[in-house]
């Protein structure tokens, strides 16, 4: 190679990885840490594998997150703890290998001073269980951290999962810090979820991961009425609807469609937006029921969503963790419907803030076209008003918590023996989470 064209990365490097078999959650968390990261610290490489089907649109090299990304092999969920590959004839027990390998090898080459995995502690059925033991028998002073979303499950079906694929082993012996995207207050990971007193030791509530845009107040500050779209100003109510990634969102979106169409006259206009994984032929329906409904729109993908919330009266939406985070942001009136099979985890958070009065919910066995319609009608005309607010700088409270591991590796190290991490490169029959 010439020697004039090389470069050396004198700079922390951070590694993180999102296995991504379902909706966009787990990536987009990831981008906006390390978006936030590298507005910290210019100075660090960072590089994402996922599994993401629609990596390639949300991610950019050259973007503001200074993050390259390597795309493992994409799988699907095809029943209770079964997934399949998305696209490739192979079996997915060779794609999980694969998508392990491929893994492996990028925390060998990258050596990461920090590694941060996504949800899942052992990664997809334990893929990230080769990488983790290279890092832990290797890379001693790589740092290990797992982030969760403020609400993983069902406690009973948590505990379950994790006594049986010795979840508890990696989060008291291998990782250094457990960030948890929430509060306390709101849900308590680790009475809930059983943690040891030395797996709690680790965790940081970082708060719920906002994109708040500048100036605006935090969550629980109630906006007048005088800022709404709608209000004042002759101009008919926009209600928005969407759901997250669409890969389960059409029954949603089409109960709103049918509930305008038995409106004579509907009191508010709409725009729904599908989701880059939504079925094609279900897209395609979605325009079929919008046809012919005045001020209706069906659009497949909103890249800027976050801002784009701002701009509706009201918001309509599935309950996952980001886009509450969203709406929370936003300060829209919503009201989730949220998904409760196969995992509870939608709705538990929304029965929480709704209690908060941040959010308004209605149980998917309710959900009916005219049910649903008159929902909206009194979000519109009474929006909740929150008793209690969160906090929303997650982000920021994150990134600092990995900057301060690549700045003082050896504070982190104080709760993790390294005679443990040993015991994860000894151990091969470790069982494998299944991920979500």
């Amino acid at each position: 190679m010439d020697q004039t064209t090389q470069t050396t990365a004198t700079g922390p490097v951070v590694m993180y990885y999102c296995h991504d078999t379902y909706g966009l959650g787990h990536l987009s968390r990831t981008r906006a840490l390390a978006r936030q990261l590298r507005a910290r610290r210019p100075d660090v490489s960072q590089m994402i594998v996922t599994g993401s089907p629609v990596a390639q649109d949300l991610l950019d090299p050259g973007d503001a997150e200074g993050a390259d990304y390597i795309k493992l092999p994409s799988v699907v969920k095809v029943g209770a703890e079964r997934y399949a590959a998305r696209s490739l004839a192979t079996a997915f027990a060779a794609v999980r290998d694969m998508r392990g390998d491929i893994l492996a090898s990028a925390a060998r080459h990258l050596r990461p001073d920090v590694f941060v995995v996504d949800h899942a502690p052992a990664g997809l059925k334990g893929e990230a269980l080769p990488a983790l033991r290279h890092l832990a028998a290797r890379r001693p002073g790589t740092r290990l951290v797992l982030g969760l979303r403020d609400i993983v499950d069902d406690p009973a079906a948590v505990r379950a999962a994790w006594r049986a694929a010795g979840v508890y082993e990696l989060l008291d012996r291998v990782y250094d810090r457990i960030l948890v995207y929430g509060q306390r207050d709101v849900f308590d990971v680790a009475r809930a979820y059983g943690l040891s007193d030395r797996a709690a030791r680790k965790l940081r509530y970082v708060g719920y991961l906002g994109h708040r845009p500048a100036g605006r107040p935090a969550a629980g500050d109630h906006p007048d009425a005088a800022g709404r779209r709608g209000s004042g100003n002759g101009a008919r109510p926009l209600v928005m609807a969407v759901a997250g990634g669409g890969g389960d969102g059409f029954g949603l979106l089409a109960a709103l469609l049918e509930g305008l169409r038995e409106r004579e006259t509907p009191a508010f206009d709409c725009r729904l937006v599908a989701g880059p994984l939504m079925d094609p032929r279900e897209r395609a329906r979605l325009r079929a029921l919008a046809e012919g409904l005045a001020a209706v729109e069906v659009v497949d993908f909103d890249p800027g969503l976050a801002a784009t919330l701002g701009t509706a009266d009201a918001v309509v939406a599935m309950g996952g963790y980001n886009t509450v985070c969203e709406l929370m942001a936003s300060r829209r009136p919503a009201l989730i419907v949220p998904r409760v099979h196969p995992r509870r985890e939608q709705l538990l958070r929304a029965e929480l803030l709704a209690g908060r009065g941040l959010i308004r919910m209605l149980h998917p066995d309710h959900l009916a076209p005219d049910r649903l319609v008159a929902a909206v009608d009194d979000l519109l005309a009474r929006p909740p008003r929150p008793r209690v607010g969160v906090a929303l700088d997650g982000v920021r409270v994150a990134a600092a918590e990995i900057e301060a591991l690549i700045d003082d590796p050896a504070r982190a190290a104080a709760g993790t023996d390294p005679a443990a991490r040993g015991w994860l490169h000894q151990t091969r029959s470790l069982p494998a989470l299944a991920a979500s």
